[in-house]
């Protein structure tokens, strides 16, 4: 494979749900290093949070492959959500920045780059926004407007879901004490 684009339509097409998987996994082991590096945890509470973050990428990918195929099928685009899940899956390959960042900034702890945590976060998920809406671009020939709009549309409702869950779980062991 000599072109980018050949490779993503090969993935597309095998719908290799362990690549995705294994993008899943890359994210949440990036997430999870990214906010505990340095915090000293024991290894079962490492798996433990590994694991749940884990099952939430996965969560979110579904939810997020849902309402992106909800959203390109209003624009009169026909769509797989099974190759939207293993598109958004390969994107989380990109968050594997997170974890050289993490160990940059423990590395030279006289520099503070601590500090740009948050520029770093948003940097890797604009890289993986901007992947996600040129593969969809790529895959079903859609305008640059359509395709960004499209996943925009789709992150509100999976952050909405993801801050009400937040909410109720705060809410209930507040009730709970």
């Amino acid at each position: 494979m000599r072109e980018p684009e050949q490779a993503l339509w090969v993935l597309l097409e095998e719908r290799s749900l362990s690549q995705a998987c294994a993008g899943y996994f890359a994210a949440a082991l990036a997430w999870v290093l990214f906010f505990n590096m340095g915090d000293g945890l024991t290894v079962p509470v490492f798996l433990f949070k590994l694991a749940l973050v884990f099952v939430a990428e996965i969560i979110a990918g579904c939810f997020l492959a849902a309402f992106c195929g909800l959203f390109l099928d209003l624009f009169k685009v026909e769509t797989s959500p099974v190759k939207l899940f293993v598109l958004i899956g390969s994107a989380g390959f990109i968050k594997g920045l997170l974890i050289a960042f993490a160990l940059i900034s423990m590395a030279l702890p006289e520099a503070r780059l601590g500090c740009l945590a948050p520029l770093g976060l948003l940097l890797v998920l604009g890289l993986q926004l901007g992947y996600l809406t040129r593969s969809v671009r790529r895959m079903y020939n859609v305008s640059y407007r359509k395709a960004v709009s499209v996943w925009i549309l789709a992150f509100v409702p999976v952050i909405a879901a993801a801050f009400l869950l937040g909410v109720f779980a705060v809410w209930g062991l507040v009730l709970l004490a």
